[in-house]
């Protein structure tokens, strides 16, 4: 059986990256920060049937992201697929952006992609595994966001850290993608409009209307429209796919 490790899969976009690699046939480890959500996840793909690793960790931390991927690896015997998932995201205006808040949201949302591909890799290439990684980026790091200025930043040099990991691993049979979402129904999501909607003097639900105001297809993204781009891009039909941010965000963005 194929092993996939997915980071941030407690909730959201991340847990329902879990259950499809899990409906697709993967055993699954999976990795968060909150034990609560993390058991839960677990729980839900054991129940359907699947397997499950649940590894509790701060992926803000290097040592923390070796660790985990070596654990999955040690206890599910080897591992094709990665999911760099974990992210956090806080809603602050330009000038008010602090160096802990930089720090905090470069940590996760960039550092701890590189060396979990890195870590990832190393076991991949001595293994001759046909890996495959794919990495979530938004549509934030397709352009400027005046009050999510860390944020875009991670999320542009995950786009650029997909392409140059595709380049050096492509020679070992790996591929690497990003995927960049857009509005997706997460509890994050809604508190980012909680956050907007204060600074605005408008309600939440008149913030995020707003937001979906600028969806082509009309409607707020599902985490599971995510997790079926991720299902896709670990697939065979996706075995000639390489070095690609793809939008999965109902078309906001077209470039």
């Amino acid at each position: 059986m194929k092993v996939a490790l997915v980071t941030g899969a407690g909730q959201g976009i991340g847990r329902a990256i879990a259950l499809r690699l899990a409906r697709d046939g993967y055993a699954l480890a999976v990795a968060d920060i909150n034990p609560g959500a993390l058991g839960a996840v677990s729980a839900e793909i054991e129940a359907a049937g699947g397997q499950a690793l649940a590894l509790r960790a701060d992926l803000s931390d290097v040592a923390e992201v070796q660790r985990v991927i070596g654990a999955a690896h040690t206890e599910l015997h080897r591992l094709d697929v990665l999911v760099n998932n974990a992210g956090r995201l806080t809603i602050r205006p330009f000038l008010d952006v602090s160096e802990a808040e930089w720090d905090a949201t470069l940590a996760l949302d960039l550092k701890s992609v590189f060396f979990a591909m890195q870590a990832a890799a190393r076991i991949m290439i001595a293994a001759g595994t046909t890996g495959r990684i794919v990495n979530i980026s938004s549509g934030s790091g397709r352009g400027g966001r005046p009050d999510q200025a860390a944020y875009a930043a991670a999320k542009a040099g995950v786009i650029s850290l997909t392409r140059t990991a595709a380049l050096a691993l492509a020679p070992h049979g790996i591929n690497v993608n990003a995927i960049c979402p857009g509005v997706v129904d997460t509890a994050l999501t809604q508190k980012i409009h909680i956050d907007r909607a204060q600074a605005a003097g408008i309600t939440p639900a008149e913030s995020l209307a707003h937001m979906l105001g600028h969806v082509p297809l009309g409607r707020i993204e599902t985490p599971e429209d995510v997790a079926g781009a991720v299902s896709f891009l670990c697939s065979p039909d996706a075995s000639y796919i390489t070095g690609q941010a793809l939008n999965v965000d109902g078309g906001m963005e077209m470039d």
